[in-house]
């Protein structure tokens, strides 16, 4: 089998395991929330399950990457989705069972399963040389088009076939998580070839943020977690402002469907322009987009033209850092010592979203939307910044 032949056909399996198992998590965490409130008899603990999942993911990167470093990308990959596939079937267990605790338990080791859809777009990399990698990255994050389309889509459908097989029709969306999950499992276990490059020569000794003492590696990952910050600051809250505006779901809706297209749709392009022009200015380009988007949605008030605007800048300037700060983080040490680097970061990445998450409606309760939307146009600048005073002590220097 030729490079050409191997490189496509990985790559297309990472794709198609990218597809698989967002459309799987994105049910999962549309889901959870409404399972939680039928369990629990109310609202006041229904997002807990959600911020567990993302908990777990955080814990999943450095896991998953740990087995990368040792046994090769195919194995992690492979344990992360039939990790989460199998965890989605407690799930499923847990809500027949009316088991809050369960749920919970199980929606965290889904969540730490789907470590290895993140960590995909490193696989991608690593099949590319330097000036090709962010076009990879690109495309595999494109994948999650594809879930956040599908995810929400065949919850319906779902339900009535769950129903149709005398099962409880809340179970259909954590059996399509696992049905989902299964085929990323599937298909990597198929298509990802054992051989290909992804398996390190020798396991560093070295603790993955040792290396952050390199610069290319400080201002990938500030990029990374900042843009994630950020998006999930204003993200968060914005569908509970455009209701108190007056707005009904349609606006919801759309205002959300502006920012996902943001987020993935111009995917490739992202790479493309990240290879052409450069990790570093793009992540600048980056902080500007967020920046743009914090200013604009802080003004939009009940405009849901300048809302969506806002959230599809807040979509794409994330894009940008996190294909721009991947590509930057994986060419800033070398391959043998890479993939547990990648891992930590990712952790980091998780634990600020979850953080975010979390802070958000405390923020929105106690400063309001435009004043939430203006911290996180602040927070934007921060890369930009470290990027500037590098360059600064190098003149120094």
């Amino acid at each position: 089998m030729t490079d050409t032949t191997h490189r496509t056909r990985s790559i297309s399996a990472l794709f198609a395991g990218v597809g698989f198992s967002a459309t799987g998590y994105i049910a999962l965490i549309t889901a959870t929330p409404l399972a939680a409130e039928e369990l629990l008899g109310a609202a006041r603990w229904s997002g807990l399950p959600s911020a567990l999942a993302i908990m777990g993911t955080a814990a999943g990167s450095s896991w998953l990457a740990a087995v990368m470093s040792r046994h090769g990308r195919r194995r992690g990959l492979l344990l992360g989705y039939f990790t989460a596939a199998t965890a989605a079937v407690f799930a499923a267990l847990a809500v027949g069972l009316s088991s809050f605790p369960l749920l919970l338990a199980s929606v965290f080791t889904i969540g730490a399963g789907y470590g290895a859809n993140r960590l995909s777009r490193y696989a991608a990399a690593d099949l590319y040389q330097p000036e090709r990698q962010a076009r990879a990255i690109g495309w595999v994050v494109w994948a999650g088009t594809i879930g956040s389309v599908l995810g929400p889509v065949l919850l319906e459908p779902t339900q009535r076939a769950t129903g149709a097989l005398s099962l409880p029709a809340v179970t259909g969306p954590f059996l399509l998580t696992s049905l989902a999950m299964c085929a990323a499992g599937l298909v990597v276990f198929v298509a990802f070839p054992s051989d290909v490059r992804g398996r390190a020569r020798h396991t560093s000794r070295a603790l993955p943020f040792t290396h952050l003492r390199l610069a290319n590696a400080r201002v990938a990952l500030v990029a990374l977690v900042i843009g994630e910050l950020v998006m999930v600051l204003i993200m968060t809250m914005t569908p509970i402002h455009v209701r108190n505006e007056g707005h009904g779901l349609d606006t919801v809706g759309l205002v959300i469907a502006a920012h996902t297209s943001g987020m993935f749709a111009l995917s490739p392009l992202s790479g493309y322009l990240s290879d052409r022009v450069g990790r570093r200015p793009m992540i600048v380009i980056a902080g500007v987009f967020l920046v743009a988007s914090g200013l604009v949605s802080s003004s939009a008030g009940a405009s849901q033209g300048w809302l969506a605007l806002g959230l599809f800048l807040l979509g794409w300037g994330w894009n940008l850092g996190f294909v721009s700060g991947s590509a930057l983080l994986t060419e800033a040490v070398p391959y043998d010592e890479r993939v547990r680097l990648q891992g930590f970061t990712d952790t980091v990445v998780w634990s600020s979203a979850a953080i975010a998450g979390v802070s958000s409606g405390l923020l929105l309760h106690s400063i309001g939307y435009p004043a939430l939307c203006r911290l996180g146009a602040l927070v934007a600048i921060v890369p930009t910044a470290l990027i500037a005073l590098g360059r600064v002590a190098l003149r120094r220097a």
